[in-house]
């Protein structure tokens, strides 16, 4: 049966003027990503990237270091929503200092979970149902695509990766903010389509960054 492993991104550049950089910590997580898919066996037969410039990147250095001569397809719907938008939209947007960490996330799950509730569109011009089902259709797309006994690596985001899980695990919109609360950059998530559909295996695996310095983070 075919099989995808959704990774998240490295860390990003939080706070900084472009958030979409993959930070030291970031490009480090990358490398560890790729020695923990080859000790688990995963040889990919195709491999596949929102257009985010922090996604494609994990995606490159991943594959450099695991010696996987493969080219990167690029699909603009495993785009992460814009969450500085929703940051920007709250009454008292949070700052972005060493200590606001909490206060972001406590921020965008409030956005995240209002934009659900509404018809509104975000900065590209979709609602949170469109953003969603494009998610959806992208990943269905590319489980289709590899065939019996195929393998691929999905390089996205923590909003889509709890999209895609809500939806396989039957959760409504509150259960995609908590899964995408949880998100550790480079996270691995399996899922696996048979006879009965597509199932979710296994969720934000990161036992590849315990045991290292700051290498566990969500933002």
């Amino acid at each position: 049966m075919p099989v995808v492993h959704l990774i998240r991104h490295g860390q990003a550049s939080f706070g900084a003027a472009d958030y979409d950089v993959l930070s030291n910590v970031g490009e480090q997580q990358a490398k560890l990503l790729a020695d923990a898919l080859l000790r688990s066996g995963v040889r990919p037969d195709r491999m596949i990237a929102g257009s985010l410039k922090r996604q494609q990147d994990t995606a490159t250095i991943c594959a450099e270091a695991a010696s996987w001569d493969l080219p990167m397809d690029v699909d603009p719907r495993l785009n992460e929503y814009d969450h500085l938008a929703l940051l920007r939209e709250q009454e008292e947007p949070p700052g972005f200092g060493p200590a606001a960490g909490r206060a972001v996330q406590e921020a965008l799950d409030a956005g995240l979970l209002a934009w659900a509730r509404s018809d509104r569109p975000s900065s590209d011009g979709r609602t949170f149902a469109q953003w969603r089902d494009d998610a959806l259709a992208a990943q269905r797309e590319f489980i289709g695509s590899l065939g019996r006994g195929g393998s691929g690596l999905m390089f996205t985001s923590g909003g889509v990766l709890g999209a895609i899980c809500a939806d396989l695990l039957g959760l409504a919109e509150e259960g995609l903010v908590a899964l995408n609360r949880v998100t550790v950059n480079t996270g691995i998530t399996k899922i696996v389509s048979g006879r009965g559909g597509t199932s979710l295996i296994s969720f934000n695996a990161h036992g590849h960054l315990e045991g290292a310095a700051d290498l566990v983070t969500y933002r």
